[in-house]
């Protein structure tokens, strides 16, 4: 009990003995059934107590605020209250910490801490939910200091120039012919390295197919690599991404290399996102000859997979490119193409797993332009939509 309580209780108790002195004189100052009695009454100043109280309650905010900040400051030390759970910065030393892929406030926090950049988790936490700004780190490598407030090293993260690493971005559906020269690029790792990494495909976490390649498994996205990351390095962890994706939508391993080459095509035929599943549910149509084929396949004849044979860039395709006997030529073998023609991302994997429902046999682009693309289900509609592009082309000279 402090000295506040011992007082109330001596006052309160004055104020009971009183009133029981003065209802039973008779029983004197030795009785004590008298103070019992006494003891048990509800006297009026304990009636008014709880009201005193909040009174005073706001006596001391309103009137004696600056009196509660002395005693605050001189009986709280709010600056060492702060110590106890941040450093006061700037830090010392260097440290590499990981930024994961999906890592919360929390998770980062923890990470921190573990690593002895910062004190304690809660302050990082409380920063980083209160900063808008905190959602744009990027998972990845960053050299940071030991013994960092809080604040420093949220604000550390938030710059490019801690990153430590090679960062680079690949764009939905490139060829791997393609991405490894940009990786060597961004990493310094000689392009060379990449191909013989390729090569070995299977070593990269890639399941063996048709292809013998690493095509199609190359997840696109934006990577933070670390400084002393293999060609191998890279690539697996680019291959271990696509295969994350493709568990995450339920996608079974066996369906996994039918589900990349689909997608892998729309990338490269449908000019808009509006289209990936029209044309996935295109191709379906032609291999199972649904509506107008009479339930006999028609070959796919796309341009897309003649052009990766050749090594176009473009889709468009010449005469000889379509009589070449290549395992992409969709012109000369029926099916699919023999894997992959792209890396696809997370658009056209789930365009390939749920297309729309529809009828079509055939489509064109109608106006390169705006990548308006015309989907048919009769051949008779389709060289009507064929002539309108043939129009807007002759227009265009």
């Amino acid at each position: 009990m402090n000295d506040d309580d011992s007082l109330l209780d001596e006052l309160v108790g004055e104020d009971e003995a009183q009133h029981a002195a003065d209802e039973h004189p008779a029983a004197g100052r030795g009785s004590r059934r008298g103070k019992r009695r006494a003891a048990g009454r509800r006297t009026p100043l304990r009636t008014m107590l709880p009201a005193l109280v909040v009174l005073l309650a706001l006596l001391a905010v309103g009137g004696g605020g600056f009196l509660g900040y002395r005693w605050l400051t001189t009986n709280v030390d709010v600056a060492s209250d702060a110590d106890a759970t941040d450093y006061p910065g700037p830090g010392t030393g260097e440290v590499v910490i990981e930024v994961k892929e999906g890592d919360s406030g929390g998770d980062i926090a923890r990470t921190l801490q573990e690593a002895g950049v910062i004190k304690t988790t809660a302050p990082f936490s409380a920063q980083f939910g209160a900063n808008p700004d905190a959602s744009k780190i990027s998972p990845g490598n960053y050299r940071l200091k030991k013994q960092m407030s809080s604040d420093e090293a949220l604000t550390a993260l938030l710059d490019p120039a801690n990153v430590a690493g090679a960062k680079v971005t690949i764009p939905e559906g490139q060829r791997m012919s393609v991405i490894l020269p940009k990786l060597s690029e961004a990493t310094g790792i000689p392009v060379a390295d990449f191909e013989a990494a390729a090569a070995d495909y299977t070593a990269l976490g890639v399941p063996e197919n048709p292809a013998k390649s690493a095509e199609g498994y190359l997840w696109p996205g934006t990577y933070v690599f670390a400084e002393d990351a293999t060609a191998q390095d890279v690539l697996s962890e680019m291959v271990a991404r696509t295969l994350s994706e493709l568990d995450k939508r339920g996608v079974a391993p066996q369906d996994q290399y039918r589900i990349l080459t689909l997608a892998s095509i729309a990338e490269k035929e449908a000019k808009t996102p509006e289209d990936y599943g029209r044309v996935v549910r295109t191709i379906q149509n032609r291999l199972d000859g649904v509506g107008e084929a009479g339930g006999t396949p028609m070959p796919l004849q796309l341009d897309s997979t003649v052009a990766y044979a050749s090594g176009r860039s473009s889709v468009s395709t010449t005469a000889e490119e379509r009589a070449s006997d290549s395992p992409y030529n969709t012109y000369m073998h029926a099916g699919l193409p023999v894997g992959p023609i792209s890396n696809p991302g997370g658009e056209t994997i789930d365009a390939a797993i749920s297309p729309p429902e529809g009828d079509w046999l055939y489509w064109v682009t109608v106006n390169t332009d705006t990548g308006e693309t015309k989907f048919a289900a009769t051949k008779a509609e389709h060289d009507a939509n064929v002539l309108e592009w043939q129009q807007w082309a002759q227009s265009k000279g």
